[in-house]
């Protein structure tokens, strides 16, 4: 008979120890891939929110910019940036290309001022790369009018504006110079993150280079690409393409936010797959030994009809195998069932730390983790058969036929 087989019939023979020992594999591997799907689906809305949140794919800016503080407004801007944005955007990578202006200053209305987080934008190219304008509560994005103005509901809630108010914004001129200009709220968006929500201002690049005296100046310049993944390549080509001072960095060389959750992740989720292994291990090995301690006199006939104690360690073993494949596929049964269950459930998870709004539970299918899932506990039950079936081969034939 073939080894398989009889790993096989000694599993079916003892059903219910087989289903206790299989469910608690079964557990441990939909527990497993469901932890991994929602943290990839974390990472990967993450990811997204970030590029979209308009820091792009790649960004582009005097070299100093990323590396120094600026002493006075703009000092690190990039003057006459019309021919540089007109580059970027033929190449065919490039999806839309973000000029952005940023400032700060006063925002005045109905006898009160507070500071301002000020930022100049394409309207139109934000629009499509990024999800900012999806936050629009009341009113409208940025349209036509070059005095529109887009605030946080935190910053309009302070200053008690709504759409249609009038608003004069203040800020320093790079040569120092206080200006003023007027604008009128157009919108109200609600930013995610509760302390960029009550100083977020938003106006038309136009605006704001009229504001702070900065005809065609820009602080950097956003790209994002048609897809995520091409961010090293075409920023070589792009920087060799425009040479000079210009300095690019990536997404995620800029995203330390990022970095620091994925990094928080990957702790916290491998520390709870160590402690799931090693639980999923433990039953596997008292349930074997449980099964071993009731096989012993039929462990005593086998050795007493010349089976040596490496082919008994070795049925065992098989027998732990074969366990862990059908319960590694009845748990990703019970995963992808869950998972389909919870991504219908419109779950919304809290808000995370610092931000405004939830979020809809997803768990998406992680081929890898499923794969790992299969090895881990596989391997799990293999090791668990073995300790004990190694001491079981060696109990003496007389000993092993007189156990009770």
């Amino acid at each position: 008979m073939h080894p398989l087989t009889l790993a096989w019939r000694n599993i079916v023979r003892n059903r219910r120890r087989s289903l206790l020992t299989g469910g608690i594999l079964a557990f441990g591997f939909a527990s497993f891939t469901l932890a991994a799907g929602f943290m990839a689906q974390s990472f990967q809305g993450l990811r997204d929110n970030t590029i979209r949140s308009g820091l792009g794919h790649l960004q582009f800016a005097d070299a100093r910019a990323f590396t120094q503080v600026e002493d006075a407004p703009l000092q690190f801007a990039l003057i006459n940036a019309d021919p540089i944005i007109a580059r970027l955007a033929q190449d065919p990578a490039v999806r839309v290309v973000l000029p952005r202006l940023e400032f700060v200053g006063l925002i005045a209305a109905k006898a009160r001022s507070v500071p301002f987080v000020g930022l100049g934008v394409d309207p139109a190219a934000e629009k499509t790369g990024t999800d900012i304008p999806a936050t629009i509560g009341s009113g409208a994005w940025l349209g036509g009018d070059k005095h529109a103005a887009v605030l946080g509901t935190g910053l309009a809630r302070t200053l008690n504006v709504a759409v249609g108010d009038g608003v004069t914004l203040l800020a320093t001129t790079p040569d120092g110079t206080l200006n003023a200009v007027d604008a009128v709220v157009a919108g109200l968006a609600d930013i995610r993150f509760k302390e960029l929500n009550d100083r977020y201002l938003a106006v038309p690049l136009t605006l704001a280079q009229e504001l702070l005296d900065a005809a065609g100046s820009v602080s950097k310049i956003s790209v994002v690409l048609h897809a995520t993944g091409a961010e090293a390549e075409t920023a070589r080509r792009l920087s060799g393409a425009l040479g000079g001072n210009l300095a690019v960095r990536t997404w995620e060389e800029l995203a330390q936010f990022y970095n620091q959750v994925k990094t928080l992740y990957i702790g916290i989720f491998g520390f709870m797959g160590i402690v799931l292994m090693v639980v999923v291990l433990l039953a596997g090995i008292n349930a074997t030994l449980m099964t071993v301690t009731e096989r012993t006199r039929e462990i005593g006939t086998l050795r007493a009809l010349g089976a040596r104690p490496r082919v008994i360690l070795t049925n065992f073993i098989l027998e732990g195998a074969v366990l862990g494949a059908v319960a590694s596929v009845a748990g990703a049964l019970l995963s992808l069932v869950v998972s389909a269950v919870l991504n219908a459930s419109a779950i919304e998870m809290p808000p995370p730390p610092g931000a405004t709004r939830g979020i809809p539970i997803n768990v998406v299918f992680f081929p890898l983790a499923y794969v790992g899932a299969a090895l881990a506990m596989t391997c799990a039950a293999v090791v668990a058969s073995y300790f004990p079936a190694r001491r079981a081969s060696r109990i003496s034939i007389v000993a092993a036929l007189a156990h009770v």
